[in-house]
């Protein structure tokens, strides 16, 4: 369904997916964003939008030089397009090469354990005419990239380059040829190298490692090229097929470093990974980046790792008759497991105290420094209003698991103090604004950079508390079904809502705040939830540059919480979510799909955003 143009006069035009008209509230807050200065070319109002604080929830806003501190953003930092990118086919290509490729490809990543593995990636141009330093290595490679992008160090945290230090180790990425051709990967936790044909089925991209009763499996290239580790031209064989092609296959096996444990010793490689300068440029150029949804980071040639630039969904290889007498039982053992509404986690597990995100704490705002403890025990943690987590079939029988949550407490503190500071700012200089939650802050001023940076680790936080619920949510659902042996997932999508980030669109380089509105650039995979009750859909994007690629995150409420209240009882709640798993009492009732806007409506409005890759119904929904 196309867009329609709001008849309303404005200096930039507001274009629909809605297939409504607004209320009257409405219009006038699309009037206001669309009056501001600094709004680039139009605004766009996605299928679910109602109204918010300031700008419509269900609004993307493309602006140049200027954001507003009402959405939560995340910066994007890029590389020049003649970056070096090793790919898992054993060869290396620029970014520009990458970003011209528009599908996915392999790349290298590091998990929060350390462990190196493969990963799937896209690219593409993410600025046009950026500023750029130079960051020089030890070992003589020189990386030019944006002031802003992140480097992973060593312990695994992360360093903008501008404040990278001479003498900084870097999380190294090793890689060499044996003598057969094949290409080894070091893991740095191990110092032990593995083929990476091998880390390529480990990663799950080849699918289930095949048991031989007797013998071993191994993988080999099926047009017996060593270097060529692409997914497609690999398979698995037992060893004694293996041994009639080639003698002296040894695929499977890790071959220790000479050095044993790694320790950045020069004769074994040469070089530390250590940081000898960082010089700032006076040229610009376009600059590119990857996407890695799974783990946000991807090797350079160079030898370092780096990071990429909210919903998250994991297709299990479970179906739904596994599921047959075990559903209250696992939304009993979920809510249990994982704290909802205000409530925080009792006990802080490992992964939640490890956080590297913690030793930037004291650089957030000031006035949120009495909170590091209570962001601590909430990190694992639901929250309330449409937050939520559901146990999911789609409509082949599979199981999925999905839930949504974002920043917490600190993240909502972090939002209003810098939206108090932009209030302030705007009343010191007198600007006048049609709505004072419109106040915003101007690129390249200190009160910019502090908003970026605290968002930053504001986004951060909500992704790792997502992949922390995840993770225990999962393994409620292996124990209920096989016994809690660990499983591969068959897809997993983290996509973020209410954000900003710079992107390049119609040629320029804008920041696009998507509030209540999720990417959905060509191939991008997203998730459009509906209400609890209702079905949901796991999304490709078709890149459609009116909408600034994106397409809704949701249904988008009919009416507000206090009217849904007044109009529903909970035997209606009862009625609308018949035959699903979930709590049916007055502290939800705001949340009843009643109201909500009909999702199905919501996605016929946005076939010319994105595809519908998989429709899911909820069997079990816990909310806050």
């Amino acid at each position: 369904m196309p867009y329609k143009p709001l008849e309303i006069s404005t200096p930039k035009p507001v274009l629909s997916w809605a297939n409504h008209s607004l209320a009257s509230q409405e219009t006038q807050m699309a009037k206001n964003v669309a009056s501001l200065p600094f709004v680039f070319k139009h605004v766009a109002l996605m299928p679910d939008v109602h109204l918010g604080k300031g700008a419509l929830v269900g609004s993307v806003i493309a602006t140049k030089d200027a954001i507003i501190p009402a959405a939560v953003g995340v910066d994007i930092g890029c590389f020049t397009g003649d970056t070096l990118v090793p790919l898992a086919d054993g060869k290396s290509y620029p970014l520009v090469e990458l970003a011209s490729w528009r599908r996915e490809f392999v790349v290298y990543s590091c998990t929060d354990t350390g462990r190196i593995v493969a990963a799937k990636a896209s690219a593409r141009l993410t600025r046009r005419n950026a500023p750029l330093v130079k960051v020089v290595l030890d070992n003589g490679a020189e990386i030019k990239c944006t002031p802003d992008h992140q480097f992973m160090l060593r312990d695994g945290s992360y360093q903008e380059a501008k404040d990278l230090k001479n003498g900084t180790s870097l999380m190294p990425f090793y890689s060499k040829k044996d003598k057969d051709g094949y290409t080894l990967i070091q893991q740095n936790y191990s110092g032990r190298y593995q083929k990476a044909h091998w880390m390529i089925a480990r990663s799950g991209l080849l699918g289930k490692i095949p048991k031989f009763p007797g013998q071993r499996t191994v993988i080999h290239q099926k047009n017996f090229d060593p270097v060529d580790n692409r997914p497609e031209n690999l398979e698995f064989i037992n060893k004694e097929i293996a041994n009639r092609i080639y003698p002296l296959e040894t695929c499977g096996t890790e071959v220790k470093s000479p050095i044993g444990l790694h320790n950045h010793r020069r004769k074994e490689h040469g070089y530390n990974h250590k940081v000898v300068g960082v010089i700032f440029l006076s040229e610009k150029q376009d600059v590119y980046c990857l996407t890695v949804p799974e783990y946000h980071n991807f090797a350079l040639t160079d030898g370092v790792f780096v990071h990429n630039c909210g919903m998250c969904a994991v297709k299990m290889p479970f179906s739904g008759e596994q599921l047959e007498g075990k559903l209250k039982q696992i939304r009993l053992e979920i809510e249990a497991a994982i704290p909802v509404g205000f409530n925080a986690n009792k006990d802080i597990e490992k992964s939640v105290s490890n956080w590297q995100g913690w030793r930037q704490f004291k650089d957030l705002h000031s006035k949120v420094q009495n909170l590091e403890s209570k962001a601590l025990k909430q990190l694992g943690s639901l929250g309330g209003g449409n937050h939520f987590i559901e146990l999911c079939v789609d409509s082949e029988n599979s199981v999925w698991l999905m839930l949504h949550s974002g920043s917490r407490h600190i993240g909502n503190m972090l939002a209003q103090r810098h939206i108090d500071s932009a209030k302030a700012l705007a009343k010191l200089a007198e600007t006048k604004l049609p709505d004072p939650d419109l106040a915003y802050f101007i690129a390249g001023t200190s009160e910019f950079s502090a908003y970026w940076r605290d968002l930053q680790w504001a986004q951060n936080y909500a992704r790792y508390n997502r992949e922390v619920m995840m993770a225990r949510f999962k393994q409620i659902v292996e124990q209920a079904i096989a016994g809690g042996k660990p499983t591969k997932p068959l897809l997993e999508v983290n996509c973020h809502h209410n954000y900003a980030e710079k992107e390049v669109h119609f040629g320029e380089d804008v920041y696009v705040t998507r509030k209540g509105a999720v990417r959905a650039q060509e191939n991008d995979y997203g998730i459009i939830p509906g209400s609890m009750g209702a079905k949901s859909f796991i999304v490709k994007g078709k890149g459609n540059a009116e909408s600034y690629c994106s397409c809704s995150h949701g249904a988008g409420r009919l009416m507000s919480r206090n009217k849904a209240k007044k109009q529903f009882t909970v035997d209606d709640l009862v009625q609308q979510t018949a035959g699903i798993e979930c709590r049916k009492d007055h502290g939800v009732l705001d949340e009843i799909p009643g109201a909500y806007k009909p999702i199905e409506e919501v996605m016929n409005q946005q076939s010319d955003l994105v595809e519908i890759v998989a429709t899911l119904r909820q069997v079990v929904c816990v909310k806050g």
